[in-house]
């Protein structure tokens, strides 16, 4: 993948990198992706949290309704209840995309 592509990680990108790091055929990369993400989505569709080590978790929230505001019309509005998937990084994850090392890691939290 190159640097312009990389603006969206797709469902063909995954299955390609399956493909590559275990060869298998395409076809069963792919419905090992889908199998996976369609697994993901059903624990969450339960109102359940998904927890990847090192990577993070989803976790299923209940927005309640609330007053909103129209902006070009300038009135109130009524947001109405609903679901929200929020997504909490795993803290090596976070470290690791502020180029922190594990040994840097370490020093923090003997220090703590």
């Amino acid at each position: 993948m190159t640097d312009k592509e990389a603006t969206n990680l797709t469902r063909a990108h995954l299955a390609e990198a399956v493909c590559k790091a275990t060869g298998l055929p395409r076809s069963d990369a792919s419905g090992f992706v889908e199998l996976f993400l369609d697994l993901i989505s059903d624990t969450l569709l339960r109102g359940e949290p998904v927890m990847l080590s090192g990577f993070g978790k989803f976790i299923v929230l209940k927005r309640a309704a609330r007053k909103g505001r129209n902006v070009k019309l300038g009135t109130d509005v009524m947001i109405e209840p609903r679901m929200a998937i929020v997504f909490k990084p795993a803290p090596g994850l976070v470290a690791s995309l502020n180029g922190e090392t594990s040994a840097d890691r370490k020093k923090i939290s003997s220090a703590a």
